[in-house]
């Protein structure tokens, strides 16, 4: 219990205790002034080790937070994140929650524990690692978000396939991801399949070389390994063609592109206008993957963001950077064209997980699934660079520039809506 308490402490460094925020009335009729010296006061014992509580609900920042109800002999009974803090405590621990039926938790909880935040998604990476702390048995179901899918193959079994999964493979297995949806990824296999011509029935693939060939080699969308029309060594490469589009590894997403490009005019020269047609066709569909939904997968062995996140002071931002198994909370800053802000965010984007000092080891499948939700939540204020060794300081520092003066400027998200406190107490009933 020890441990954990450390961990919360540094996760939720913010204390209050019920007792005093439900004994001490507010100051009646206060003037702005006393108000001004209250929200002082509070923040001063606040930053203070030696002083835990606040004085009343003057005393508590009417402000985004992550917090978290703790009994007398320190047992969580609930976490919660709030876009109002002083509200929220308001209607917790106040007999507004007896004439709704509702849990007083002035009754059973002792202390408050909170974390200010400035955005949804701080708000969420947050209270994911608190949640993941004070009930570890459950915590997944107190997520808002749902996991991530991914496109999954393993090149090296005798017969290859693009699979989907909430999962990542082992190696040698290729992940590409993640997806916000099992939609989307099954989405993406079929356009892999029909893009390169590969086998719809795995089953008769299996059969091959004796297998009985399905109604697409009769539509020319199946080269047939399965009867021998072709070997599996020719198979292979269309898979390999496959994973190179779809990881877009070494440039291999241009090479195709221009290849194709190359197959219509050698057609188009020898007068088969049918065969032009047809890589004509492939080219097509494949142009508008590739501006949809393949601009939302990467290479998970390479997945990595810098996110910029609107900072808990006004005209501060936050930075994290996101990569496989940990998200790192950089601090925040407010000369956004610092070269030597970008370089520091740079660097952290380059170091690998055994290098990072405070790597946890959170499971790819939740860190991947807590930016897929957020990045692509209508209304999320945030922005996302995908950091794969392509982008340079200065790409950084203009994207930046036009988020803050295109799309900085509106208000930020509702973070309740974000981490919905019903997810996890849906009766408002104490931990048992």
């Amino acid at each position: 219990m020890s441990e954990v308490n450390e961990k919360i402490e540094d996760l939720l460094p913010e204390e209050a205790t019920v007792s005093q925020i439900v004994n001490r009335s507010p100051v009646a009729n206060p003037t702005e002034d006393s108000l001004h010296a209250a929200h002082r006061s509070a923040d001063n014992s606040l930053s203070s080790s030696s002083k835990s509580a606040v004085d009343g609900f003057v005393g508590i920042p009417a402000k985004p937070a992550v917090y978290a109800c703790f009994s007398a002999d320190g047992t969580p009974i609930v976490a919660a994140t709030t876009a109002n803090l002083r509200n929220a405590l308001k209607n917790r621990i106040t007999n507004q929650t007896a004439a709704k039926k509702r849990v007083n938790y002035a009754e059973i909880a002792d202390t408050i524990r909170f974390r200010r935040v400035g955005s949804a998604f701080a708000a969420s990476w947050w209270y994911y690692r608190a949640v993941r702390t004070l009930f570890p048995q459950r915590y997944a179901a107190m997520l808002a978000w749902k996991p991530a899918w991914f496109v999954t193959l393993n090149p090296e079994v005798d017969f290859p396939r693009f699979q989907i999964s909430n999962t990542l493979s082992e190696p040698p297995s290729i992940n590409v991801g993640p997806l916000l949806t099992r939609r989307k990824a099954r989405g993406i296999v079929e356009s892999m399949e029909d893009l390169f011509d590969l086998c719809r029935y795995y089953e008769i693939l299996r059969q091959a070389p004796n297998g009985t060939p399905c109604a697409y080699k009769e539509l020319g969308k199946c080269p047939s390994p399965c009867d021998g029309s072709i070997s599996m060594v020719e198979y292979r490469q269309q898979i390999n063609s496959a994973i190179g589009f779809l990881s877009n590894s070494s440039g291999a997403r241009m090479g195709w592109f221009e290849n194709q490009e190359q197959r219509i005019r050698d057609a188009a020269s020898h007068m088969d206008f049918r065969l032009a047609a047809t890589h004509k066709r492939k080219l097509d569909q494949a142009d508008k993957l590739n501006e949809g939904k393949l601009t939302e997968v990467h290479n998970m062995n390479n997945w990595k963001y810098l996110i910029i996140q609107r900072g808990k002071t006004e005209n501060w931002i936050a930075p994290f950077v996101a990569g496989p198994h940990w998200i790192a909370s950089l601090p925040e800053v407010q000369d956004v064209d610092s070269a030597q802000s970008i370089s520091s965010w740079m660097t952290v984007c380059n170091l690998e997980l055994s290098d990072y000092p405070i790597a946890d080891g959170f499971p790819v499948e939740e860190i991947a699934a807590l930016v897929t939700y957020h990045k692509y939540r209508p209304g999320e204020a945030g922005l996302y660079i995908p950091m794969d060794g392509t982008i340079d300081a200065e790409t950084i520092r203009r994207a930046l520039e036009f988020w803050l003066n295109y799309e900085g400027d509106y208000d930020m998200p509702e973070i309740n809506s974000a981490v919905p406190s019903a997810s996890l107490s849906a009766d408002e009933k104490p931990e048992a």
